[in-house]
């Protein structure tokens, strides 16, 4: 069984793929779309996507961060 975060990263990549560097603002986009909604749940895990999305986005890491 996959974890919600491990799904979270996943969709994130299948945004990436499907979308290039627009993925981000195709996934904040769903987030606002879903934040006048009643479904509070799904919202936020969009907004977890559109960030998951922006950091694989992200051409350089950030100063101390650790890369493989």
């Amino acid at each position: 069984m996959m974890t919600n975060e491990r799904k979270i990263w996943e969709a994130a990549l299948l945004l990436v793929r499907r979308y290039g560097s627009g993925a981000a603002f195709v996934a904040q986009g769903e987030a606002e779309r879903l934040r006048s909604g009643d479904d509070a749940l799904t919202c936020v895990v969009w907004c977890w996507i559109a960030r998951s999305t922006a950091e694989l986005l992200r051409p350089y890491p950030d100063a101390g961060e650790r890369v493989h």
